[in-house]
């Protein structure tokens, strides 16, 4: 058993330093409530084992057990802002289309992004489209995923329209951000952010929009950059 800490959030070496809450009883001006919760989680103060950095057995158990099962920032909605607006998510292996298939907060469709007939990329990137066509041969999708014409289709009697959907991805969006999560069965977006929203009820990030974007590509493991 890990033994509990007897002064959590202390700083200092050793844990005798002022915590936090102490801090926050210095200040000059009423600190908002939010900033009062005092609800530290312990983990543990085991070193962390260099493997989870660097390891490629580890990055596969990351892809099978965190990526592919967890909900996680896709977007802003604000680059879907109009009907037809997409948007490219790629994690690991996989690429998620986003789409603005209606207006309203239930608009937003998420789609494996591949097509059908020979797995080509529906979409390489944002942009803004009246139906999803992939480029390879032509097959072509309405925005909310259903079949709307094949090339050729006499060639190809095994495809029923009906049978024919886009696979979605579950998404949600809060606060202005689009979530994403690959995993059908997961828990709604909600219960996965618990008690996150309460934090920000002074700061509605809905309120806000991204200024400027910087990409920049780091060959590290994600959990170091």
């Amino acid at each position: 058993m890990t033994p509990p800490r007897t002064q959590a959030g202390r700083t200092g070496f050793g844990g005798n330093g002022p915590s936090y809450q102490d801090l926050l009883d210095l200040d000059s001006k009423p600190v908002p409530a939010s900033l009062r919760r005092d609800e530290p989680g312990y983990f543990g103060e085991a070193d962390i084992p260099v493997g989870r950095y660097l390891s490629r057995e580890f990055h596969e158990l990351e892809k099978t057990r965190l990526w592919s099962r967890v909900w996680q920032f896709a977007c802003r909605e604000e680059v879907l802002a109009e009907v037809g607006d997409t948007e490219v998510y790629d994690i690991c292996d996989r690429s998620i289309l986003l789409v603005r298939a209606a207006p309203g907060p239930d608009g937003i469709k998420a789609y494996y992004n591949a097509c059908l007939h020979r797995g080509r990329t529906l979409r390489d990137g944002r942009g803004h489209v009246n139906e999803l066509e992939c480029p390879f041969h032509g097959f072509c999708w309405s925005l909310n995923g259903r079949l709307k014409r094949v090339p050729s289709a006499w060639d190809f009697p095994q495809v029923r329209p009906g049978r024919f959907r886009l696979p979605e991805v579950r998404a949600g969006a809060w606060g202005g951000f689009v979530f994403v999560n690959p995993d059908p069965d997961c828990e709604p977006l909600a219960d996965f952010l618990g008690e996150l929203p309460t934090f920000f009820e002074r700061w509605p990030l809905e309120d806000r929009y991204t200024r400027v974007h910087v990409s920049k590509v780091l060959k590290v493991n994600w959990k170091v950059a």
